[in-house]
């Protein structure tokens, strides 16, 4: 399948670099509901990249061979190996050069995820930074687990299909904006921080609004706006309440209401997938699976009666 760019290089004049990049785009998000995250895989040959730059903050992850890439500093390049799993961060419209030797398959192979700058701007402010004092530094072959594991669990979601769930790219797009402030901002302020999970009426309400609109295209942002609170928070501090996160936990709710409607025996799977918001019945039979053990064809299966001749 031929995916197009989605995160493409500009040069600095601000004309887009000649077809998007020289990488070829092997996976990507395009398809999904997520607004905040691009998520792309790519094949990238041995190339050489002059005053190039993203117009949103990147995040790169080598999941292939090592490769060598030789990076512009001061006039001069600086030659370094980038192994399995090093990352490299370029902040928005700022420029870089560098060449990319490719080994063993003769293309560099990784992950690219794009966060929208005004998107980590709205992070920020929730999460009570100075954001007139924010700086997001570029880092060139870290060592980050959790950058690694945020961006192989949003590659799985586009390989299971649980990509075209808004709010498992919501959440986890958040998550990797609240790490990259936190730990590659320079003079961001501590963010206030509240204990104890969240206030009984609030928690109240937000499952009130979650139950309400299990066939609405829930969001986050959706539900945090429904409490007075910002996304950040509230999805931290509802975890604290819940021991789940509010993706799980309007996943079970989901599943838990399309049993309910099952043991009716007035809907199909399909009916009922659509009924409590999962994209089609295969969506809902995973997680049904997972929630209860068994397909909901086979609950489907115990509750036809028997007929007597």
């Amino acid at each position: 399948m031929k995916y197009p760019h989605s995160i493409p290089l500009w040069r600095t004049n601000g004309e887009p670099f000649p077809g998007g990049t020289p990488s070829r785009v092997v996976l990507s998000s395009v398809d999904t509901k997520w607004n905040d995250v691009v998520v792309e895989q790519h094949h990238f040959p041995s190339n050489e990249l002059a005053d190039v730059m993203y117009k949103r903050h990147a995040i790169c992850i080598n999941i292939g061979h090592s490769f060598t890439w030789e990076f512009e500093k001061d006039g001069r390049f600086h030659r370094v190996q980038r192994a399995r799993g090093a990352i490299s961060f370029f902040p928005s419209d700022q420029p870089f050069s560098g060449r990319l030797k490719a080994e063993g398959s003769g293309f560099a192979n990784f992950l690219l995820l794009a966060l929208n700058p005004i998107f980590v701007s709205r992070v920020a402010e929730g999460l009570e930074f100075d954001t007139d004092r924010i700086e997001l530094t570029e880092q060139r072959g870290i060592t980050d687990p959790t950058f690694r594991h945020l961006a192989l669990v949003l590659r799985a979601g586009i390989q299971t299909g649980d990509a075209r769930d808004r709010m498992y790219g919501e959440g986890l797009s958040t998550a990797l904006a609240a790490h990259l402030l936190r730990e590659y901002g320079a003079a961001v302020l501590e963010p206030k921080r509240q204990q104890g999970g969240l206030p009984r009426a609030k928690l109240v309400r937000a499952v009130e609004y979650i139950q309400d609109q299990l066939d609405a295209d829930l969001t986050v942002s959706g539900i945090a706006q429904a409490v007075n609170m910002s996304p950040h928070h509230f999805t931290q501090l509802f975890k604290e309440s819940t021991g789940q996160s509010p993706y799980q936990y309007v996943v079970e709710a989901r599943v838990r209401k399309a049993k309910q409607l099952l043991t009716t025996g007035k809907f199909t799977i399909s009916e009922v997938a659509h009924n409590v918001g999962f994209a089609d019945q295969s969506h809902l039979t995973r997680h049904f699976k997972r929630v209860f053990g068994l397909p909901p064809g086979r609950l489907l299966g115990r509750r036809r009666p028997v007929i007597v001749v």
